[in-house]
């Protein structure tokens, strides 16, 4: 098996102020798709595993509970959480060492309060 995780979906209420957010964020051109039966999508583009913002217009994120998400940082943390910030976004946890063998990690909250991370390996 190539990847464990091939597929995950971040619910958010509206998803235009969503893509808004994780473009400046993650530096990206998130794809609006609508397929019929489905709620609308911004498809986040990617090499390796790949994913989605899903609208749903009722949701309300867990207070900063559940499954984590972890982005790439490993072009380094720091210019990510300053996009989180910049966009409205909340800092949780500071870019962290964990160990020498592990790197680093940080925790944000986007603009509906889902609780998401950022992983940043060893040099």
């Amino acid at each position: 098996m190539k990847n464990t995780i091939i597929w995950f979906e971040i619910n958010v209420a509206d998803l235009d102020r969503a893509k808004k957010f994780y473009d400046h964020v993650l530096q990206t051109n998130i794809r609006k798709e609508e397929m019929e039966g489905y709620p609308p999508m911004g498809i986040i583009p990617d090499e390796g595993v790949n994913g989605a913002l899903v609208e749903d217009e009722e949701y309300e994120a867990p207070e900063h509970s559940g499954v984590m998400l972890y982005f790439d940082g490993s072009s380094g943390i720091n210019p990510y959480l300053e996009r989180v910030e910049e966009s409205g976004g909340e800092v949780l946890v500071p870019r962290s060492f964990v160990n020498e063998s592990v790197g680093y990690w940080a925790a944000f909250s986007d603009l509906d309060g889902n609780l998401l991370a950022f992983y940043e390996p060893p040099q």
